[in-house]
């Protein structure tokens, strides 16, 4: 009997870890909802924003401003598992809302690797460091053609 408790305990233990979502999965990724700032690309303020997972997917948006206060850019980000793979993909606008990729291009990230509080993407890492702290990294293509790395930290709002 002693050791049938100790195993029902040992289930009872393990099961949120059982419970929590596949991290490849959108649900995964449902600790991002909400509002997170932090300094952005020239040390200028940017707001990434993410609804709660939601018929398979999560919305979000971010917002880049200049040093002077005015927009520099926005996304539109949709997460989601697309042919079998988690996928980051965003949508560019300038100020005016005109796109940078073509109608219907976008830019993706597919999911390469994950862990418990660390999603690897391809150009695109997403780290989790608390409840209202977290790490984005993306690799970009500058003007020059040259790769450039940008970290994003965030606070949750």
């Amino acid at each position: 009997m002693r050791i049938f408790q100790v195993f029902l305990a040992a289930l009872l233990l393990l099961k949120p870890i059982a419970a929590d979502a596949n991290p490849g999965s959108v649900e995964a990724l449902a600790w991002m909802t909400g509002s997170w700032t932090g300094p952005g690309i020239a040390g200028a303020p940017a707001v990434e924003v993410y609804s709660a997972p939601a018929g398979g997917q999560m919305i979000g948006h971010f917002r880049q401003l200049r040093p002077d206060g005015s927009i520099m850019f926005y996304e539109l980000i949709s997460i989601a598992v697309r042919e079998g793979k988690l996928r980051y993909r965003v949508k560019h606008f300038n100020p005016d809302l005109s796109g940078w990729e073509e109608k219907g291009d976008v830019q993706e990230f597919t999911l390469i690797k994950a862990e418990a509080n660390r999603w690897e993407f391809s150009g695109l890492v997403i780290e989790r460091h608390s409840a209202k702290r977290m790490t984005m990294t993306v690799t970009v293509e500058g003007q020059d053609k040259k790769l450039a790395t940008l970290v994003f930290r965030y606070r949750r709002e």
